[in-house]
């Protein structure tokens, strides 16, 4: 089984305003844990960098000038990987990376691109389609590397949180992470009061200003779970929050 590991650094959180900056993609063998192909590559957002994005990551515009690929050479060498795979997998990838990939591929279509079809694969997100154990309370990256052994000395560089997510992923079955994937995904709204705001912070909920409500996304088999132990009342939402 060929997985395709992808994780993104982008000039925002925004994936309607904001753009890829880097990919870092792993094609990498279930079976005997060896990636295959590596692939990182600076690509040109056609704007300046945030300072905080270059704070954050390192990475600046001198280097995006001199290092950085055009979107299309960029994305059309992520789509042959994609077509060497059998699942893509991304950390958050179903409210980050996959946003962000669908977004890039209709800049790159209405700029005159064309990507084809019969490339594409089922996307698998390793933060809410594996069942970590009950005291790995963590979604982060970085501290769950840390609750599984070991760290990522190169966090927010695309490749390295690949690799990072994928040594953390294969200590769970597969076939199991796959079986989430598939599952309805719920958006609940936490019904607190301000003073009870923290309740709903802690269990990873979160704050929405537009519609002034605390939300989180959940599997369709936590839901029940959730209501039990949370300690508060929750609402379904119709669709997630912008």
């Amino acid at each position: 089984m060929k997985i395709l590991g992808v994780d993104f650094e982008t000039t925002g959180l925004s994936w309607q305003d904001d753009r890829i900056i880097e990919v870092g993609a792993v094609l990498y063998d279930w079976q005997t844990e060896t990636p295959l192909r590596l692939y990182s590559q600076l690509v040109n957002p056609g704007r300046p960098l945030p300072a905080a994005i270059v704070a954050l990551t390192g990475i600046t515009d001198e280097l995006i000038a001199t290092y950085g690929q055009n979107q299309e050479s960029a994305l059309y060498a992520l789509i042959q990987l994609i077509e060497q795979s059998d699942f893509v997998m991304a950390h958050n990838g179903s409210e980050f990376d996959k946003l962000f990939f669908d977004s890039w591929i209709a800049q790159v279509e209405n700029a005159g691109g064309s990507v084809g079809t019969g490339w594409e694969r089922p996307w698998l997100d390793t933060r809410c389609d594996i069942v970590f154990p009950e005291a790995v309370t963590t979604r982060n990256l970085k501290f769950l590397a840390a609750e599984h052994g070991f760290l990522n000395p190169f966090a927010h560089r695309a490749v390295f949180d690949v690799l990072t997510m994928l040594k953390v992923a294969r200590q769970y079955p597969l076939e199991a992470i796959v079986a989430r994937s598939k599952e309805p995904t719920l958006y609940i709204q936490a019904v607190v009061s301000f003073d009870d705001k923290d309740k709903a912070k802690a269990r990873g909920y979160f704050w929405c200003a537009p519609r002034k409500i605390w939300w989180r996304s959940i599997k369709q088999s936590d839901y029940v779970r959730e209501q039990a132990e949370c300690g508060f009342r929750t609402s379904l939402l119709s669709q997630k929050p912008e």
